[in-house]
């Protein structure tokens, strides 16, 4: 069974995802904090983590923390970093720290699906 960890500050966002990710093939945890989301990973590897890069207010830049923690941790676990204030330069600094695939919000399910299938998680979670 796949392992998948998303993290988000906004719980309809957790919700949302978790509810569209939830498989009979896959386990999803969520967490709306970077320390429980380390926690989680100190505990258990991963095969994906989903994370927004600002958890905790307007100039946080803790999901990039938190992909920088992943490589050093658990180098196996693909990472996709996703976020409402994106930028060119946000989007350079989580690619060359490891992400795996960055999406800006609102994320389009059908893209988030080819990226899952790509690393062979799901077949299509849009049926």
């Amino acid at each position: 069974m796949k392992k998948i960890l998303i993290v988000d500050d906004e719980e309809n966002v957790l919700l949302l995802l978790s509810n569209v990710l939830k498989t009979h093939s896959a386990e999803v945890i969520t967490t709306t904090r970077i320390e429980e989301a380390e926690y989680a990973l100190k505990n258990t590897f991963f095969d994906l983590v989903i994370t927004d890069i600002r958890l905790t207010g307007v100039v946080g830049r803790e999901g990039l923390e938190l992909l920088q923690y992943i490589r050093e941790k658990s180098p196996g676990t693909r990472v996709i970093i996703m976020t409402a204030y994106g930028s060119k330069e946000i989007e350079k600094e989580a690619y060359k720290k490891g992400a795996y695939f960055y999406f800006e919000k609102p994320i389009d399910l059908r893209v988030l699906n080819g990226r899952l299938k790509e690393i062979g998680i799901y077949s299509d979670i849009l049926k």
